[in-house]
């Protein structure tokens, strides 16, 4: 019994890794892209404070909450993989 339980712990590990990898990535390339949009636009304003502006902006966003399917995912496939092999 003991056994699942330290599986689901070291999936539980891994995946914390997966979506902290994944939710820096997707931060620098947004970080990326603000700068390279300041620097065309060729705009007045600081472009640290623009940058800061826009990450704020990203981090309400869609988009960084989408990154939590890192954990639903695959938790749900196994549950559901799980239900159909003893109950159907």
């Amino acid at each position: 019994m003991i056994a699942p339980l330290v599986l689901l712990f070291e999936l539980l590990v891994v995946l914390t890794v997966v979506y902290v990898a994944v939710s820096l990535y997707s931060r620098a390339v947004r970080k990326s892209k603000l700068k390279r949009h300041w620097k065309q636009k060729g705009l007045k304003v600081d472009r640290d404070a623009y940058v800061r502006r826009g990450l704020k902006k990203y981090d309400g966003s869609i988009r960084r909450k989408l990154i939590l399917l890192v954990y639903i995912i695959p938790l749900g496939a196994i549950g559901i993989l799980v239900y159909t092999m003893n109950f159907m």
